[in-house]
């Protein structure tokens, strides 16, 4: 075997193993992705089907509001709830728990299975952000819904939520938009 050939083998055998080496570094990244993929929705669904019990009015998955924050929306409700008997819920759900996709489907499941409202009156109101999805959802129930329409909780989303929420403050956007709602139903609920 002459020089140049033994040079154009090593050359060929060289590539040979590039290409091997990438195809083996590709098919490993490929099934690592998809075991990640596969975990989180495995994690999606064991949330899903196992429900936290709400541990107040408010319960941060997320964690975008201080001890503090939390503190004062929680009592904000509390104080509410014995002036009105209207229950109000706020959770953040972050984007490991649910997809972009689910995200309404799980807030309406979230609100049926905490049951936030007086059953007989069906008073509740579910408020679920998740600031990394940009996604925000208010679940009303039946009884809020004769008193507060749609399109009024789209604007309260509009004018009270979203300006502070486009500027990264979560806190002061869901203080602005319950304490909206809030006006609003004290003066229809009497």
């Amino acid at each position: 075997m002459s020089n140049s050939s033994v040079k154009l083998t090593f050359q060929i055998l060289i590539l040979f193993l590039a290409f091997s080496t990438k195809a083996q570094d590709t098919t490993y990244t490929t099934k690592v992705d998809s075991l990640k993929a596969k975990s989180v929705e495995v994690y999606r669904q064991i949330f899903w089907d196992n429900l936290p019990k709400p541990l107040n009015w408010t319960n941060d998955y997320e964690n975008i509001f201080s001890d503090d924050e939390e503190t004062k929306l929680n009592q904000i409700i509390a104080d509410f709830e014995k002036e009105t008997t209207v229950e109000i819920s706020i959770v953040t759900i972050d984007t490991f728990k649910v997809s972009k996709e689910k995200f309404e489907d799980l807030t309406l499941h979230i609100a049926r299975t905490w049951g936030a409202g007086k059953k007989e009156k069906s008073n509740g109101i579910l408020i679920a952000i998740s600031k990394e999805h940009k996604q925000i959802r208010i679940q009303n129930g039946d009884g809020i819904a004769l008193v507060l329409s749609d399109e009024e909780t789209a604007e309260i989303l509009q004018n009270q939520f979203f300006p502070y929420f486009k500027k990264d403050e979560y806190f002061e956007g869901t203080q602005a938009g319950l304490l909206k709602i809030m006006e609003l139903l004290k003066t229809r609920l009497k």
